[in-house]
């Protein structure tokens, strides 16, 4: 179950997969309030900071973590990390990158990809963990419902703040010389049919898999990929149990612009993937 339920949110996300470019709002800013016209947010699109709590600091780092609250969406958390007193700087200098993974912590996230100068890394946490499906799989819908809405009000959040370059907010890409495009695959039906096949009925299978992608047909990836002209960098892995085949093809296959493929030994990428990691942050920089 948990696996099955780190894909929904992946592509639930993938929308937001993208690198700055436009003006006076950056495509990362243009996919949050597209997000919330979609979900019915436009009436009452801004959170509420309600904390910010100093997690650990040294000479010069802090990392905060954040509780945004919305009526309709809930209580947003988020940890972010960045130069040393950026949370009240009024600098409008920093460029931010929130990093949205399946099911890691916060924590997790924002130690994926390493450090990067006056830039502010903040890690996504999802308002469901794995565990709660397990106890009650009704929230499952709530998830699918609430996990949109919370990524596009936390970016709204983060483009308002007083440290952030106007033209700085990123998501779960990179805004250097190159933009990094990096998942594991496209087609929701067919990730969902592979990870449940296992435990119903095939003639369950097709209805109930079509029952849970209907609200995210909109954001699956592949209706969005071949509008991204980009310099790409596609990191999969050759014994991915949870993503395949298929998906990994037609991720590759619809991303129109310049792009690179790496390969590596390993399996679907969890939090205890230490070493697989590792080479992932290694490739990464390298295409930098």
């Amino acid at each position: 179950m948990k696996k099955i339920l780190f894909d929904i949110a992946f592509v639930i996300v993938l929308l937001f997969l993208t690198y700055v470019t436009a003006e006076p709002l950056n495509s990362a800013q243009i996919s949050a309030h597209t997000i919330q016209f979609e979900m019915g947010l436009k009436a009452s699109p801004f959170a509420t900071p309600t904390e910010a709590n100093l997690v650990r600091e040294d000479a010069d780092v802090q990392v905060y973590r954040i509780k945004l609250d919305h009526f309709g969406a809930g209580r947003i958390s988020l940890l972010a990390r960045g130069p040393k007193g950026f949370l009240y700087s009024q600098s409008r200098t920093l460029h931010g990158l929130m990093i949205v993974s399946g099911f890691f912590t916060g924590e997790q996230s924002i130690n994926l990809i390493g450090d990067f100068p006056n830039r502010v890394l903040v890690g996504f946490e999802y308002p469901y963990a794995a565990n709660d499906f397990q106890k009650d799989p009704g929230t499952i819908l709530q998830f699918v419902r609430k996990t949109p809405a919370q990524i596009a009000l936390a970016l709204v959040w983060l483009a308002r703040q007083p440290w952030m370059n106007p033209q700085g907010l990123s998501v779960m890409g990179v805004q250097l010389e190159k933009s990094i495009y990096v998942c594991t695959g496209v087609n929701l039906a067919a990730i969902l049919s592979e990870n449940l096949k296992e435990y119903m009925h095939p003639v369950l299978l097709g209805p109930i898999v079509s029952a849970l992608i209907a609200p995210t047909l909109l954001m699956d990836p592949k209706q969005h990929l071949p509008e991204l002209n980009f310099s790409a960098l596609v990191i999969q892995t050759d014994n991915d149990t949870v993503i395949p085949p298929v998906s990994q093809r037609q991720l590759w296959e619809l991303l129109k612009g310049p792009k690179r493929q790496v390969i590596l030994r390993g399996p679907h990428v969890n939090p205890d993937q230490v070493e697989l990691i590792e080479q992932i942050q290694k490739a990464v920089l390298n295409n930098l």
